[in-house]
């Protein structure tokens, strides 16, 4: 079989039987389209998966440490891939060969194929409950109203909602109009229940930005909560970028040290730290959370010394 034709089943399989999100297609259309593109060049044909040796992986491995590339819809420079971005090329290369040998599209099997390990990154830091309420006053003051209650509603919702970035990029309106409670389906067509309450305003500030929106879109028929406006004055979803660059301005605005590490999951990190501080259940927050292993739930979470001091107190008679 022709790599060009595994590889589209491979990502139907991936999309339609699996069920994985949107990004991670994207990621796994990107790696293994370029690795196909780098054999094409090599020998200037389509290549049969019978074909590829582990020489081949091994050049293109070289290739991926070496080359540069522009960043997706960038007009900067070219830039090398960090470290991540390369094993995360390997990873999902290796895990398409391994699905051609389990469906017995190519004989050699590269499941043992050996690749780097991802670097860790620092964990996201803890904000305090002032901090909270800061990021929530300072976007009620911005004077472009559109933008203020837009930012007050994704701090609010990052941290009353518990979702990843993802998850609140694709949030809609009638998911939030609903009776205080909504159903997200993420990784691997898992489910889950996501509550907040009235105290929240997230409600109350999601019909402010619709009345927004309606006014300032009134031929859009979208349904999309959180959306930026392009220079010809039509809007476009939010994308993950503008979300960075908010963080950094309002880190600057609210002298927030430039060194510590500060993500719309800084948020999510709050929320599972305050719920295991007032003795909540290990398995409450990982269902709240969404994650499948309690492992997972252990290491995203932070538990205060104060909370280490009052088990202590426990013991005493």
């Amino acid at each position: 079989m022709e790599l060009d034709i595994a590889l589209n089943k491979y990502i139907k399989y991936r999309l339609y039987v699996q069920k994985i999100n949107k990004i991670s297609i994207y990621n796994d259309r990107g790696a293994l389209t370029r690795f196909n593109q780098f054999l094409f060049t090599k020998y200037s044909k389509t290549l049969d998966l019978d074909e590829i040796t582990l020489d081949d992986f091994i050049e293109y491995s070289e290739f991926l440490w070496t080359a540069e590339f522009r960043r997706w819809k960038s007009k900067a420079k070219k830039v090398k891939l960090c470290h991540n971005s390369l094993v995360n090329h390997q990873q999902r290369i290796r895990l398409f060969f391994k699905w051609c040998y389990q469906n017995k599209f190519m004989k050699t099997d590269f499941r043992d194929l050996k690749v780097w390990n991802i670097e860790r990154r620092e964990k996201a830091s803890i904000l305090s409950h002032e901090e909270i309420l800061q990021f929530f006053n300072l976007a009620r003051q911005n004077e472009d109203k559109m933008r203020g209650v837009r930012d007050e509603l994704l701090f609010r919702v990052a941290y009353f909602t518990w979702l990843r970035r993802n998850e609140i990029l694709d949030l809609t309106f009638e998911q939030i109009f609903s009776d205080n409670q909504f159903q997200i389906i993420w990784k691997r067509a898992r489910a889950r229940t996501v509550y907040f309450d009235e105290e929240s305003q997230i409600k109350q500030l999601a019909f402010e930005l619709k009345y927004i929106y309606t006014k300032k879109f009134w031929n859009d028929w979208n349904d999309f909560v959180f959306r930026a406006c392009s220079s010809n004055n039509h809007w476009k979803q939010l994308g993950r970028s503008t979300i960075y660059l908010t963080l950094l301005e309002y880190k600057r605005r609210l002298w927030i040290d430039p060194k510590r590490r500060l993500t719309l999951h800084s948020f999510r990190h709050t929320f599972a730290t305050t719920l295991l501080e007032n003795w909540a259940n290990l398995r409450e927050v990982q269902m709240l959370l969404g994650h499948a292993s309690l492992k997972t739930t252990a290491f995203y979470t932070h538990i205060s010394s104060m909370r280490l001091r009052s088990c202590s107190q426990l013991l005493h008679l």
